[in-house]
C-alpha cells in the first residue's frame, strides 16, 4: 500500500528519527558517475570543497605531528586524524568526495573447458618431475619435465579463440611496411616523468647507500658462487633454509653480462624486481579503477622509504611484494571478467613466488580467503561454481611449479619449516605472555606501523618512525577511511578483500609470537606495500579530482595543479631525505666497514700477498671474514683464522697480512711473540669509531715476495 501523506496536524518527526532517514539514505545513495568518465571531461561546477580540503590538511597536520621528535605523543595525532575523519564523511555525505569508481563485473559466467588428454599429460610429467627431484639438485631432466608439466597443465584449461591468435606475418607486415607515427599526449608525458622520478630514487647513489655488506649478504653472495661454480640446489640450506629464486636470478644476471659477484650486482637485481612489482601495482591500480589510480600507486610505491630499503639491502625481501602483486591483480581480474587466462596467470605467480620469499607462504591463505569474501558477495550459482572451480585450478596450478619445493620439503620438513615456526612456536624461546595477548600486541602495533612506529631493526629500518612518510600516510589514513565507508555503501567484495589484504600480508611479522619484539618489521610485512600503496593511490585521485569538479577558472586550475605538485614535491623530499640521509647514516654509523678492510687486503694481495696468507684474526661481535673475502675479490673464501691457529701459519714463508679489532690485545701480543719481525699498526678508518688493526708479516728470508 502507498505510503498516506501527513496530516498538518501530524506531530514533527524527531531529531533521532532525522538522523536515522539521514543515515539510510546515505548507506543506500547509489555512487555518483556510474558510468565511468573520460579523464578529460571536466564535470559541473560545485561550491569549493571545504570539507575535502579540511580531512587532507588535518590528516598531513596529523601526520606530521607523529614524525619522530623529542616528547613525541600520540595523542595531538590522534585528535587531528580524528579531526580529519570528521571531515572526510562530511565530503562524502555532501557528496565531495568519492573514489573512483570500480570497475564492473561480467555478469555471464565463463565457462570452462578441458582438453583432457593435456592434463594427463602434465599429470605424468608432474610425478616423474617430482620424482626426479629427490635428490634435492635442479637438473637438466628434472627441470625440463616440471617445465613441461606446467605447460601442458595450461593448454589443458586455456581456451581457444582463434580471433585472439598472433599472426607473426601480419605484424611483421606492419612493421616493416608502416610509417612510424609518434603521439606525444599529455598521459604520454606523465607516464615518462613518473618513470624517470621512480628510476632516480631506485638508482640513484645504489652502491652507496647502503654502504657496507652484513653477514645475510655474505651469505647470499656464497650461494650465488656456488651456482657459478655448477651447484645447482632447489633449496639453500644456510642460515636456516632459503628459498632459492632470487641466487638463480643473481646468479643468471651476473653470468650473462659477465658481472663479477658483487654486492653492486646483487641490488641491481634486487632494484630490478622492484621496478616490476611497480608496472604489476600500476596495473593493479588500473584494474581496481582506472591508469590515473595505477600511475599515482605505482609512483608513491616507487619513490617511498618503505620499499626502497629493503630493496636496496638486496636479500630476497623484494620477491614478497614483487609475487603478491601479479597474483591479486589476475586473481581479481579473473574473477571480474570471468576469464580463465587470468585464474591460471594468478596460479602461475603464486607457485612461483613460493621460490621467492619464506613469508609469502601466508599467499595462499590470502588467496583461499579471498575466494571466500568473492563466494559471501555473489549469489549467482553459476558465479559461485566458478569461483570454486577457479580456487581449485589457482590451487593446482600453483602446486605444479611448487613440485621442485614440494619434494624438498617431504624430504627435510625441519629445515623447510624452521624459519617461519622458530617465531610462531615456542620452539626456540618460551612466550612472553600468552599467545592470544602477545597476537592480539603484534596485530595493533602492525596496524598502527604506518603512522607511528615500524620496527627497531637498523638494517631495513629507520627504527622509531613510521613506515610512511607525512603525504602518504595522511592519504593511506584517508584511503582507507573511504573504502570502509564504500564497502558500507555498496557492498563490493573487492572493497573487502582489499581492506583484509593488508593485515594479511602482515600476518608473518605479526605470527612472530615468539620474539614479539621484531614486529613489526618492514621485511615481514613487505608484501603489505601493494594494497597499502593502492589505498594511497585511491585516495590521492579521489581528493584531485574532488578539488577539480570544484574549483571555477583557469586561476583555480593553476592552483590545483601547484597543490598537487606541492604534495608530490613535499613526498619526494621526504622520502629521499629518509632513505639518502638518515638510513644511509644510521646504516653507516651501525654496520662494520668490511669494504674498507677488504680494499686493504685486495691491495696486499694484488702487490705482494695471497688469499691464503690474508687473515682475520676472530674477535666477538666484529667484522664476518667472509665479507672481507667478497669485498677483496675473493667470493666464496674466508679469510677467518682462530687465535690457536695462528702458530701454524709460520710454517708458510710468504708475506702474510693479520686484521685484527682495535680492542683485541691479546691477539696483537700473540702476533708479535710469534713474529717479531712483523709490524703492527692501527689503520684510520673513514668512520668514527671503526679504525682496525693491521700485522704485517714480511717474507721469510729468500723468499721472493
Amino acid at each position: 500500500m502507498a505510503e498516506q501523506p501527513k496530516s498538518p496536524l501530524s506531530t514533527e518527526p524527531s531529531v533521532w528519527d532525522y538522523f536515522a532517514d539521514k543515515l539510510k539514505s546515505w548507506f543506500n545513495m547509489q555512487p555518483k558517475g556510474a558510468s565511468e568518465a573520460q579523464d578529460d571531461e571536466l564535470p559541473l561546477k560545485k561550491p569549493f570543497a571545504w570539507s575535502t580540503v579540511g580531512a587532507v590538511v588535518l590528516a598531513l597536520i596529523a601526520q606530521l605531528s607523529l614524525e619522530p621528535s623529542p616528547g613525541r605523543t600520540p595523542w595531538p595525532g590522534v585528535f587531528l586524524y580524528a579531526g580529519a575523519l570528521i571531515f572526510l564523511l562530511m565530503a562524502i555525505f555532501r557528496g565531495e568526495w568519492a573514489l573512483p569508481n570500480l570497475k564492473r563485473s561480467v555478469t555471464e559466467p565463463f565457462q570452462p573447458r578441458l582438453r583432457l588428454e593435456l592434463l594427463l599429460v602434465s599429470a605424468m610429467l608432474g610425478i616423474l618431475a617430482f620424482l626426479l627431484f629427490g635428490n634435492g639438485r635442479f637438473g637438466l631432466l628434472n627441470t625440463l619435465l616440471w617445465v613441461l608439466a606446467v605447460i601442458f597443465f595450461l593448454a589443458a584449461f586455456w581456451p581457444v579463440n582463434e580471433r585472439q591468435a598472433v599472426r607473426l606475418d601480419v605484424l611483421w607486415e606492419r612493421f616493416s611496411n608502416g610509417e612510424w607515427h609518434v603521439r606525444v599526449s599529455r598521459w604520454t608525458v606523465i607516464v615518462l616523468a613518473v618513470i624517470a622520478v621512480i628510476l632516480f630514487f631506485n638508482f640513484s647513489r645504489l652502491d652507496m647507500v647502503p654502504p657496507e655488506m652484513l653477514s645475510d649478504q655474505a651469505e647470499k653472495l656464497m650461494d650465488v658462487n656456488d651456482i657459478l661454480n655448477g651447484l645447482s640446489p632447489v633449496y639453500f640450506p644456510r642460515n636456516t633454509g632459503r628459498e632459492a629464486l632470487h641466487f638463480y636470478l643473481s646468479a643468471g644476471f651476473m653470468r650473462i653480462f659477465n658481472l663479477d659477484v658483487t654486492f653492486l650486482n646483487l641490488k641491481i637485481v634486487a632494484v630490478l624486481a622492484n621496478l616490476l612489482t611497480l608496472f604489476f601495482i600500476y596495473l593493479l591500480g588500473k584494474e581496481w579503477a582506472d591508469r590515473w589510480v595505477g600511475l599515482a600507486a605505482a609512483l608513491f610505491a616507487g619513490i617511498a622509504y618503505w620499499p626502497l630499503l629493503f630493496t636496496r639491502l638486496a636479500l630476497r625481501i623484494p620477491y614478497y611484494p614483487l609475487f603478491v602483486a601479479p597474483v591479486m591483480y589476475f586473481m581479481v581480474r579473473g574473477l571480474r571478467r570471468q576469464h580463465v587466462p587470468d585464474i591460471l596467470w594468478a596460479g602461475l605467480f603464486l607457485g612461483l613466488g613460493l621460490h621467492g620469499y619464506t613469508p609469502y607462504r601466508i599467499v595462499p591463505i590470502l588467496v583461499v580467503l579471498g575466494i571466500l569474501i568473492y563466494l559471501l558477495h555473489n549469489k549467482g550459482k553459476q558465479l559461485r561454481l566458478n569461483a570454486l572451480f577457479a580456487l581449485i585450478l589457482i590451487g593446482f596450478t600453483s602446486l605444479l611449479v611448487f613440485i621442485p619445493l614440494l619434494r624438498y620439503w617431504l624430504a627435510n620438513p625441519e629445515l623447510f619449516a624452521y624459519r617461519a615456526f622458530s617465531r610462531l612456536t615456542s620452539m626456540e624461546v618460551g612466550f612472553q605472555n600468552s599467545p592470544l595477548v602477545i597476537f592480539l600486541q603484534n596485530f595493533w602495533r602492525a596496524s598502527v606501523m604506518f603512522f607511528w612506529d615500524n620496527g627497531v631493526i637498523w638494517a631495513h629500518s629507520i627504527p622509531g618512525r613510521p613506515a610512511l612518510e607525512v603525504v602518504s600516510g595522511a592519504f593511506y589514513f584517508l584511503g582507507i577511511a573511504s573504502v570502509i565507508v564504500r564497502y558500507a555503501r555498496e557492498r563490493d567484495w573487492r572493497d573487502l578483500f582489499l581492506l583484509v589484504s593488508i593485515p594479511m600480508l602482515m600476518m608473518p611479522s605479526i605470527l612472530s609470537l615468539a620474539y614479539p619484539g621484531e614486529n613489526p618489521s618492514l621485511n615481514r610485512t613487505a608484501g603489505a606495500v601493494v594494497p597499502v600503496f593502492l589505498v594511497i593511490g585511491l585516495a590521492f585521485v579521489s581528493m584531485f579530482r574532488t578539488l577539480k569538479s570544484h574549483i571555477n577558472g583557469r586561476v583555480g586550475q593553476v592552483a590545483l595543479v601547484a597543490v598537487v605538485a606541492l604534495l608530490l614535491v613535499w613526498s619526494g623530499v621526504n622520502n629521499h631525505d629518509l632513505v639518502f640521509n638518515q638510513y644511509y647514516t644510521i646504516y653507516r654509523a651501525s654496520s662494520w666497514n668490511t669494504s674498507e678492510v677488504g680494499r686493504v687486503a685486495a691491495l696486499f694481495i694484488e702487490s705482494m700477498g695471497d688469499p691464503q696468507t690474508t687473515y682475520v684474526v676472530g674477535y666477538p661481535h666484529w667484522i664476518d671474514s667472509r665479507l672481507v673475502a667478497i669485498n677483496s675479490g675473493y667470493p666464496g673464501w674466508d679469510f677467518a683464522i682462530f687465535p690457536d691457529e695462528i702458530a701454524d701459519t709460520q710454517a708458510d714463508p710468504r708475506p702474510k697480512m693479520f686484521f685484527l679489532n682495535v680492542h683485541d690485545e691479546a691477539n696483537s701480543q700473540l702476533l708479535r711473540q710469534t713474529f717479531p719481525s712483523g709490524v703492527l699498526w692501527q689503520y684510520e678508518s673513514s668512520v668514527p669509531n671503526k679504525d682496525f688493526m693491521i700485522f704485517f708479516v714480511p717474507p721469510s728470508v729468500g723468499v721472493a715476495p
